[in-house]
């Protein structure tokens, strides 16, 4: 979008480099190559949350299409490494958690040695992301910690929130997908939406909508609350918080529509 509306005044969409870095490395990862512009990775939703983490390209199905950006190769200071839950290095295409090692790794964080014993494993820096490689380049897929489990089977709150902004009225960044404690201390999957209607009757049509095409798209069954808009938190860099969201909501902080 940004490139169409600049495109006139003589912006290029070849402009954007995608890269991958984290404060803990200070700062850079990776970075894909000058002058390419986004590229990426066509990859089957379902497989993203499965069991067995093998990744498929170019699936004939256009709604189960998620876009997965190449972050480019690590820079010549840094390994990386995708690792299973057992720690074990994992092959091309595979989703694991991405470990990284190189010049500018953290020594510690500052007086939290747990914390600091958790993520630093002989030099490596467990990053928290999930991740896989293809043709020596990083792709990013989500941060573990956000993971919703249902049922056994992980799915990725971005994946969910994906399909909900395809439904009419919606907008990027306009959904918070949660988990929510549900009977027998299982998880229960949750839409926190933007909604700009006041009418209850379309208000409930716009959650039925939400509720349906999530369920289409990905397979995931949610409760849906409508909030008001701009109401969902922000990180200090203007990200959406699913932690935050997901705290206020249970607090009954979080102001519900209607």
């Amino acid at each position: 979008k940004f490139s169409d509306t600049f495109k006139d005044v003589g912006f290029s969409e070849k402009a954007f480099l995608p890269s991958y870095g984290l404060a803990e490395c200070t700062l850079a990862v990776s970075f894909a190559e000058v002058g390419k512009g986004l590229e990426v990775d066509l990859v089957d939703e379902a497989l993203l949350g499965g069991d067995t983490h093998v990744l498929v390209s170019g699936t004939e199905d256009a709604d189960r299409q998620r876009a997965v950006v190449n972050c480019g190769k690590p820079l010549p200071e840094f390994d990386v490494e995708i690792r299973n839950e057992e720690g074990q290095a994992l092959p091309e295409r595979y989703v694991g958690c991405v470990f990284v090692k190189g010049v500018s790794v953290m020594r510690d964080y500052y007086n939290d040695p747990e914390t600091t014993a958790e993520v630093l494993q002989n030099g490596w820096l467990d990053t928290g992301d999930m991740g896989y490689m293809l043709e020596g380049c990083i792709y990013i897929v989500g941060r573990a910690k956000d993971m919703i489990i249902v049922n056994g089977k992980n799915h990725w709150p971005q994946d969910i929130e994906w399909a909900a902004e395809q439904v009419d009225g919606m907008r990027n960044g306009d959904v918070a997908a949660i988990s929510v404690p549900g009977e027998n201390n299982e998880e229960l999957p949750m839409l926190l939406a933007h909604c700009r209607l006041s009418d209850p009757s379309e208000r409930a049509k716009f959650s039925d909508s939400l509720k349906s095409h999530v369920q289409k798209i990905t397979g995931v069954t949610c409760l849906v609350e409508l909030v008001p808009p701009r109401s969902l938190p922000r990180t200090s860099s203007g990200k959406l918080s699913r932690a935050k969201a997901r705290t206020q909501y249970l607090d009954g902080k979080l102001k519900l529509a209607g």
